[in-house]
């Protein structure tokens, strides 16, 4: 198992409710509703992600104070002061059990009004609680205002506690530990599958919370980002992308294109175009940067060796979410075209392809990165090129 750092989680808690409380100020709220996973970790450091499809399974109560109630689906009455290393957690209540939100939309709006009732708000700032549950809430509260603070919470965590960048460092590095050791077992005759099945084991075995994701692209047009059996021959290149969310929940996400023997000269001369727009994206990346000039600064250098761009955004900033603010897009394909802070965890992730013999070659990196003052710092380890 990897050895995890040991970071001030009271400092860490205390911050991040902090922020979360000036952001109450700011819209003079007296209390937040969050049904996201990643806020509800972020302000009350309780893990709520079992599994893939509960991300409406949970909902939290926040006074402007700090304390909390968590909405669960595994008890059937109220537990007061559940979490000893959670002081600020007051009690888990109720909810419909294991199933979405949309499916009990009446009892849901219930549990939630009869708290919000109870602690006497009357200005609570919501994030992603699903629209059918949301106007029956209305409906039962009518005295209640409540005001849209989703985007506004990405904002507030995009700068990074010093814990929150060692936690991501971590992850990011057991993340290329996995990436590394699914490169070296890579042969001829192995599968997509197999190859995808050493990272998770990896990453497993060294005590992440959560896998986010396992994608492979062997012989496959973009756009194709699932392993379906395909058999490695020698020569094939080809590209794997997996993440994780480790100690804390803080995630990695990061991708490299693989080489089963000599890749064809075909493929070297994309990849080492690929790595040059990489680099102008790396070298892009400094305080006061609009994203859309990273993701330009990416394709420019493709385009200019004519190679096709990368069909979707270049970066995203990373935290207790794989992907989260801010977006590295096109201007036009964005609401907010915002500049990079530091202090900002980012990934950069561009793509391209060739054609070999009629069959396409996707050819992709990514790795993690903190935004300094000074530019780039990267998170993620990992080789890459044909050895």
């Amino acid at each position: 198992m990897y050895d995890w750092p040991s970071i001030d989680w009271l400092s860490l808690r205390a911050d991040r409710l902090a922020r979360t409380r000036s952001l109450m100020a700011a819209k003079a709220l007296d209390h937040v509703l969050f049904t996201a996973f990643d806020n509800i970790r972020y302000v009350t450091d309780y893990r709520v992600m079992t599994i893939s499809e509960n991300h409406d399974w949970f909902a939290t109560l926040v006074d402007r104070d700090g304390r909390s109630l968590i909405f669960v689906p595994f008890v059937d009455e109220e537990v007061f002061e559940p979490l000893p290393n959670l002081p600020n957690v007051s009690a888990w209540v109720p909810a419909p059990s294991w199933s979405a939100s949309t499916m009990h939309v009446a009892e849901w709006a219930r549990v939630l009004a009869e708290q919000i009732e109870r602690a006497g708000a009357r200005r609570v700032g919501v994030d992603t609680c699903a629209w059918q549950v949301f106007e029956a809430l209305r409906e039962r509260l009518p005295n209640v205002e409540f005001f849209d603070v989703a985007l506004e919470m990405f904002e507030v965590r995009v700068e990074k506690h010093p814990a929150e960048v060692e936690l991501l460092e971590a992850v990011s590095r057991v993340n290329a530990i996995a990436a590394s050791e699914a490169i070296e077992a890579l042969a001829p005759g192995m599968r997509d599958f197999e190859v995808l099945a050493v990272a998770m084991e990896s990453l497993q075995r060294q005590g992440v919370e959560y896998l986010t994701h396992s994608v492979c692209n062997v012989r496959q047009p973009t756009g194709n980002w699932f392993a379906n059996g395909a058999e490695l021959r020698h020569g094939d290149a080809f590209f794997f992308d997996i993440g994780a969310y480790g100690q804390g929940g803080y995630a990695s996400d990061i991708c490299r294109t693989a080489f089963v023997g000599d890749p064809h000269p075909e493929v070297v001369k994309g990849y080492e175009v690929l790595l040059e727009a990489y680099g102008a994206a790396q070298d892009l990346c400094r305080p006061g940067v609009s994203s859309s000039r990273i993701h330009e600064a990416a394709n420019a250098v493709l385009r200019g060796h004519g190679y096709p761009r990368t069909p979707y955004a270049v970066g995203h900033g990373i935290g207790l979410r794989a992907c989260e603010w801010p977006t590295m897009y096109r201007p036009d394909l964005m609401s907010a075209d915002v500049p990079l802070v530091s202090g900002a965890t980012i990934a950069l992730e561009p793509e391209t392809f060739v054609e070999i013999g009629g069959e396409s070659v996707v050819l992709k990196i990514e790795d993690n990165f903190l935004v300094t003052d000074d530019g780039l710092r990267l998170l993620s380890e990992v080789p890459h090129g044909p050895s």
